[in-house]
């Protein structure tokens, strides 16, 4: 549909296709790949379409079937980044912690003093954990969703295995 208006439109004022990207500021060949459909303007572009040919962005925009498609497409990757960003900065930021009390203990530091901290840093990583599974995976596409899930893992085993290095050595099993 965007192919075709924009095809008709530039047909009825005697445009050439450089001519229609140069006003535009793209090549002659982006103009060729909008009328042929291999690919679609962006919504700047878009608008600044809908303002030069005098067409509304609805009519544009909404009788396009396939580039409504790719616009859903794209709104549900960006939600997906969006979603994912949220486990992913809080585990990440209890990897960091945790490794950084590691440090401290192997340097010597009180077990006393770091457990506490590192069990709540487990808590964190576990309840981001349930809510990634629980909630947000379903909203996110496969590929973001699954590479979410093996930091998560990641995260989660890090901070056990941090937790028992702590247990054992406060009872004396292993010390640093």
């Amino acid at each position: 549909m965007i192919a075709d208006i924009l095809k008709e439109q530039r047909k009825i004022r005697n445009l050439t296709q450089q001519e229609v990207a140069e006003i535009f500021h793209v090549t002659r060949q982006t103009v060729s790949n909008w009328e042929n459909e291999k690919n679609y303007p962006d919504v700047p572009t878009l608008v600044a379409i809908s303002d030069y040919f005098e067409v509304s962005l609805d009519y544009l925009m909404k009788g396009d079937e396939k580039y409504m498609a790719k616009m859903k497409q794209e709104a549900k990757l960006l939600r997906s980044i969006q979603v994912g960003s949220v486990p992913t900065i809080i585990a990440g930021t209890m990897l960091i912690c945790s490794l950084i009390l590691m440090i401290a203990l192997f340097k010597g530091g009180s077990v006393v003093d770091i457990l506490p901290y590192q069990l709540m840093l487990t808590i964190v990583t576990i309840w981001s954990f349930v809510i990634h599974f629980g909630n947000l995976r379903s909203q996110m596409n496969r590929v973001i969703g699954t590479s979410v899930s093996i930091f998560l893992f990641a995260s989660l085993f890090v901070n056990l295995f941090s937790v028992l290095l702590c247990i054992l050595s406060a009872l004396q099993v292993v010390h640093f």
